[in-house]
Order: C-alpha cells, then sequence, then structure tokens
C-alpha cells in the first residue's frame, strides 16, 4: 500500500469538507507522540441546529491527530483535550469511544469519521443536562471557602464551654513542655559544672603550683631590685666622698696663700 499517497489524499478531502476548521498544530506535542507528516487539530463542539447552543452549554474540545508511518494500517496519532467544561472523566470516555472506532475502521482512512465519533459524544453529553465547567465550580468552592475564613477573622471565634476547655489542655500542655525543657537545659548545666572528687583535687592541686610558681618569681624580682638599690646607694656615696676631698683641698690652698699674705 501507498500509505503517503493515502495519508496526502485524505488530507486533501478534510481540507475541502472541513476548510478553516482544520488547523495545523504548533503546540507541544504530547509525550511519545508520532507523526509522519503534520499534526492538525479540529474543534469540537456541539451542534448548535440540533438546539443545543454552544454558549449555553460550555462544552468544547479539541482533538489533534497526526498520520502515522503506516496509517491507515495502523492506528494514528489522537489526543482528546478540553477547551472549556470537560473533566478528565469526561475526556476518559470520549477517547474511549475513539479508540474504539479506531479498531473498527483499520485499513481505511478515519480520520474524518473520528470527527464525527467526538462531535456526537459531546453532542450526547450535553443532551445529557445543563453542563457545569469544572474550573468554574472549583472556583466558587474556594470563594466560598474565602468568605468564610473571612468573616471567621472579622468576628473571631465564639468561645463556649467545649472549645475553652480544648483550648486549655492544648495550653497546659504547652507550658509543661516548655518547663519540661527548661528542667533538662538547667540539669545538663549542672551536671557540666559539677566535678568528681579527683579532677576537684587536680583543679586544687594545679592552683597550688601556679601560687607557688607566682611567689617564686616575685622573690626573684625583689631580689634583683634590692641588688640594683644597693648597687644605687655605693655609687653614691662614692660620689659624695669624692665631692668632699675636692672641697678639702680648695680650703688647703686658700689656708696657703693666706699665710703667704
Amino acid at each position: 500500500m501507498d500509505y503517503q499517497g493515502e495519508q496526502e489524499m485524505e488530507l486533501e478531502a478534510l481540507q475541502a469538507i472541513l476548510m478553516d476548521d482544520l488547523i495545523e498544530y504548533e503546540g507541544n506535542l504530547p509525550s511519545g507522540w508520532i507523526a509522519a507528516g503534520k499534526t492538525y487539530k479540529v474543534i469540537i463542539a456541539p451542534d448548535e441546529e440540533d438546539g443545543a447552543d454552544s454558549g449555553d452549554y460550555p462544552l468544547k474540545a479539541e482533538l489533534l491527530f497526526a498520520h502515522t508511518p503506516k496509517y491507515p494500517e495502523e492506528p494514528p496519532s489522537l489526543k482528546l483535550r478540553s477547551v472549556t467544561g470537560l473533566s478528565d472523566t469526561d475526556l476518559a470516555e470520549a477517547t474511549a469511544a475513539l479508540n474504539e472506532q479506531v479498531q473498527a475502521n483499520l485499513g481505511m482512512a478515519m480520520i474524518y469519521t473520528l470527527i464525527g465519533v467526538a462531535k456526537e459524544w459531546l453532542q450526547g453529553r450535553v443532551n445529557s443536562g445543563p453542563v457545569v465547567d469544572p474550573e468554574v465550580e472549583r472556583r466558587k468552592v474556594e470563594d466560598a471557602a474565602e468568605r468564610k475564613r473571612a468573616e471567621a477573622r472579622a468576628h473571631g471565634t465564639p468561645v463556649t464551654v467545649a472549645n475553652f476547655a480544648a483550648w486549655k489542655i492544648r495550653y497546659d500542655a504547652e507550658v509543661a513542655a516548655i518547663k519540661a525543657k527548661a528542667a533538662e537545659a538547667l540539669r545538663d548545666d549542672d551536671k557540666a559544672r559539677r566535678l568528681s572528687g579527683k579532677a576537684w583535687f587536680m583543679r586544687q592541686a594545679a592552683e597550688g603550683a601556679a601560687e607557688d610558681d607566682e611567689a617564686g618569681a616575685l622573690s626573684e624580682d625583689d631580689e634583683e631590685d634590692f641588688d640594683a638599690e644597693e648597687v644605687v646607694a655605693a655609687g653614691i656615696d662614692e660620689e659624695d666622698e669624692e665631692d668632699e676631698d675636692d672641697i678639702d683641698y680648695e680650703d688647703d690652698d686658700d689656708e696657703g696663700m693666706l699665710d703667704e699674705l
């Protein structure tokens, strides 16, 4: 079979039938996507002429498809995604219907048939009753929860016997935990500061040795100071004796001069 020729003929037919509704897809492709050529997408929406207004029923999907190398003897690559209003459960149900038709149409061009199956499934979903957009519902739930929290913050929590008793239990437990932690820290501190008998004796011995060394150092300093003072005193005495000798010599000279006169 000329796979490429079959695929090109089908694309020409789809372009003629769908025209602008057949769009070449250039976005991110699903994981494991296989394509022998380009990937296309078609928007699937309810038919208004069948009595359903797509504006009243916000259900819309997009069908991605691509030919695989051996299509139509092997399945094409398909992916149905929600545009508005479809949940994951809805998509799983619709995808199962598409896969069933794929197996029934192997060997034949089937893309237009699959588009019709997707639209038929969507139309049946619309006809089953009013459709609620899951995203809209999620936002409503979140908004309601936020309003409730805002009211609680504005008015506070009413005090009752039950919630006060619950608060008292939590408070007492927290206080007890704090006290226990503080007592444990104090015990650890006392244990760290408490010395055994041997450790106390060794510390006293070390302090006594240090005091003896300090006393010995002071004695040596005193001896050095004493020796220095004696040397200085001796020097002063020698200078005084020399001065006295000089004075006596001058007096003798003066007496000799008077005798001569």
